[in-house]
């Protein structure tokens, strides 16, 4: 039972955890599986707990507990902890998805504006002015903060849609000399 991201490069699950917080080894005896509820001591180590993975190789730092008889409770779907809260927040870090508050927030902003444009445009038009007055504001702090994390002008291009020469042209002056490496 796994989980996909909406990018298609990673593929979730949930690995089980020994009393000495290993991984579970794959169970020999029912043909090398390595579902977490295969390691309920019948014919193996009893899993006395439960993380995140992913097939990128990443694994989570927090060792959840099983509780048998609820797969649901134990991998945590719908949950704000568990595997796959903790395996989210992994592809959201990776990946840079857009987390799902922000992105209502803008879909309400958008609509709200839409809206105000029928009912009241020039209301409408100084609330778009204030969003184009914010966004080279947002878009160069983000970027600096970027580079200081060592994300590459490709990735950042790649972030805003444009080509890794578009977004150094557009950005490389507002990063400190020192970051300019690439």
């Amino acid at each position: 039972m796994g989980w996909v991201d909406e990018t298609g490069r990673h593929e979730g699950t949930v690995v089980a955890v020994l009393s000495d917080g290993q991984e579970a080894p794959p169970v020999e005896a029912l043909g090398g599986s390595t579902a977490w509820w295969d390691s309920d001591g019948a014919v193996s180590e009893r899993a006395v707990g439960v993380r995140g993975a992913c097939d990128c190789g990443w694994r989570g730092a927090t060792t959840h507990p099983v509780i048998w008889g609820d797969p649901e409770a134990t991998e945590g779907h719908g949950a704000k902890t568990g595997p796959f809260a903790d395996w989210e927040y992994h592809v959201l870090t990776v990946e840079g998805v857009i987390p799902r508050d922000v992105e209502q927030m803008l879909t309400a902003l958008e609509d709200r504006i839409a809206e105000l444009s029928r009912t009241r445009p020039l209301t409408a038009l100084r609330a778009v002015a204030r969003v184009q007055t914010l966004e080279p504001v947002l878009a160069v702090d983000t970027v600096r903060t970027a580079r200081a994390a060592m994300v590459s002008w490709e990735g950042i291009g790649a972030a805003l849609g444009c080509t890794r020469q578009s977004a150094h042209e557009r950005f490389a002056r507002h990063t400190p000399p020192a970051q300019e490496g690439e």
